[in-house]
């Protein structure tokens, strides 16, 4: 990355440094005593004494796994919105991150029954790095080379094998944490929507394995993910959580349609559920995405919150602008969703109403009654299903 214009970033400041959030330049001596932002200090370290061969050499805190402890060359090959990603030797690709996030990546490797249920899954994983007290400050993977063209359907695809080698590792529904969220981000960006929802207990928690379209390697057997750590904003503005599968795919679903990757709302439906195919079906249920219950439309919202919050962390112009425009349309569903609680309580207290009639009522006023309960229930039902926000 780097080299972009103002729609996307300063071309002066490297992809994975948050100019737009604080007022100093990108000094990585600095990045240990913490940059000040408004959503708190910003904590790193100097990951330039990593680009000296005789760093990798030397002894360190923090080390584990299989250390490239020979190295000879240091080749930066690129940059992501996380990582200065370089090249170890021609043998080893590591990711030094400046602003270490927390330990999930080394996680994958270091807790053995996470990384027993990902053995067979598509990713690449970690055979060494560094943990600091912030977290994961750098990580080695096999070599690799990531790709920049995807097909959605191969990405749901490898999406949905990913998440169906973690649902052993699965943790029930946490909706009241998943809801302190949504706040904790709407707070921090000073949002002017609000939105909560239930989730019915096939919504479930799985282990923090980040995937981003920038972390793709195509290969033989299909596309891999290379892991990520949680993003810079997801850290500095809301709680860490073990999120269901369907809001990574929502997060990958909204960056995609910003990228005009699909051309309706046919080809989004197919998205998820060709990811639906490989994972178990209850969580692509009709209760599971209905919106009434949060569905996709709530992950969807979550996913633009921090998409808007990666905009003015790094100064996207373009993107800010796409994501206050989707989320003009948040209180019109959420007026609808308003709606029809009342047309729903309606619905239910009809068919209570018959009952109660046909128990203790009697002659023709009992039978009138009982059918005209039952209309206004049925009239209620109707205007519920037409009504209701589709998930896709």
């Amino acid at each position: 990355m780097g080299g972009v214009d103002d729609a996307n970033g300063d071309s002066g400041a490297p992809a994975w440094f948050p100019r737009a959030l604080v007022d100093r330049s990108c000094d990585p001596a600095s990045f240990a005593e913490g940059l000040p932002s408004p959503w708190g200090r910003i904590r790193g370290w100097d990951y330039t004494a990593a680009l000296d061969p005789a760093w990798w050499t030397s002894e360190g805190e923090g080390r584990w796994g299989s250390w490239p402890s020979a190295v000879t060359t240091v080749k930066v090959v690129g940059e992501t919105r996380h990582a200065v990603v370089v090249d170890l030797d021609d043998q080893w690709t590591a990711h030094l991150y400046p602003f270490p996030t927390g330990k999930d990546v080394a996680t994958l490797a270091l807790y053995t029954p996470w990384l027993t249920s990902l053995r067979t899954a598509p990713v690449v994983l970690p055979v060494a790095g560094v943990q600091r007290e912030e977290g994961d400050s750098v990580v080695v993977f096999p070599r690799h080379a990531c790709t920049s063209s995807v097909d959605p359907s191969d990405l749901a695809t490898a999406v949905g094998r990913v998440h169906a080698a973690l649902v052993e590792q699965h943790t029930p529904n946490t909706e009241r944490r998943w809801n302190e969220r949504l706040k904790a981000m709407e707070d921090g960006l000073k949002s002017t929507t609000l939105w909560r929802a239930p989730h019915t207990k096939h919504v479930v928690g799985l282990p923090a394995v980040h995937l981003a379209l920038d972390g793709l390697v195509s290969s033989d057997e299909g596309l891999r993910f290379v892991p990520q750590p949680r993003s810079l904003v997801d850290h500095l503005l809301a709680p860490a959580e073990r999120l269901p599968g369907m809001a990574t795919m929502a997060k990958f679903e909204q960056r995609l349609s910003l990228e005009r990757a699909f051309a309706g709302s046919e080809e989004q439906q197919a998205f998820y559920e060709t990811w639906g195919r490989e994972v178990p079906s209850g969580w692509t249920s009709a209760a599971s995405v209905s919106t009434v219950n949060g569905g996709v439309w709530i992950w969807r919202y979550e996913a633009m919150l921090l998409m808007l919050a990666e905009a003015r962390a790094y100064g996207l112009s373009d993107q800010a602008k796409q994501c206050d425009r989707w989320l003009l349309d948040v209180s019109r569903i959420q007026a609808r969703l308003g709606e029809l609680r009342t047309v729903y309580a309606i619905r239910k207290g009809g068919i209570y109403v018959a009952i109660a009639a046909a128990i203790i009522g009697s002659g023709p006023l009992q039978i009138t009654f009982v059918v005209g309960s039952l209309l206004c229930s049925g009239v209620a039902h109707g205007i519920y299903r037409r009504r209701l926000p589709p998930p896709y």
